[in-house]
């Protein structure tokens, strides 16, 4: 053994496999106007070649923005997380009326120091401190998850963050009917319950560097 020990500020890159089901899941993300509609939009109406045909619309997009951002924030709230490899599907990807259905990315984490269950550093011992003893949420089906791994710990970063409840952030808002954009402060609630929205979560490791010890 070469008697060298991985530290947290040593590179190790992780990466994890996220998909977020918003249409034919457990869980139901609404369209219609309200504070939990939007589901997530990866990108906000400027990106889109179609914009929102409404105001009401419009605000739809900014919250699913929104809850993007969030899910971001969480991500990288104990570690710097890097978003790749970002894609969304719907009914058509180039039109902002449609509302996202799934959404699938990969995050890097160059210094996870995800070294086991009983770690106290890195994103995973962060999230069982953040959670508490037995260290476990409760998705609808499946029974409770004890949070054993950083992709575990991602999942329930990730359904916490789209379950904000009374979060408000100043967003960009299109309002298609006067053709002109908006900033506006904007509130989204949960777009169902966080049992819903943690079965609708997956996260998978995909790919991690090997350290030589040896």
């Amino acid at each position: 053994m070469s008697g060298f020990k991985l530290d947290t500020n040593q590179l190790r890159p992780e990466f994890y496999q996220v998909v977020i089901t918003l249409s034919g899941g457990t869980g139901t993300y609404p369209t219609a106007d309200g504070t939990n509609n939007g589901a997530v939009y990866p990108q906000d109406h400027s990106l889109f070649a179609t914009k929102p045909s409404t105001y009401v619309i419009g605000k739809r997009v900014a919250r699913g923005h929104q809850r993007f951002l969030a899910i971001v924030e969480n991500l990288s709230k104990y570690a710097d997380a890097q978003i790749q490899d970002l894609q969304f599907a719907s009914a058509g990807v180039t039109v902002a009326d449609n509302q996202p259905t799934s959404v699938t990315f990969t995050v890097r984490y160059d210094r996870a120091a995800a070294a086991g269950s009983s770690t106290s550093e890195g994103v995973l011992g962060s999230v069982r401190s953040e959670i508490g003893s037995p260290f476990q949420f409760t998705p609808t089906t499946g029974g409770a998850v004890t949070v054993d791994s950083t992709a575990k710990a991602l999942r329930y970063l990730i359904g916490q963050a789209i379950a904000r409840t009374n979060y408000t952030k100043r967003m960009r808002v299109w309002d298609g009917g006067n053709t002109f954009e908006i900033d506006e402060v904007l509130t989204v609630t949960a777009p169902d319950s966080i049992g819903d929205i943690y079965d609708d979560v997956a996260v998978t490791l995909v790919d991690a560097a090997e350290t030589i010890d040896s």
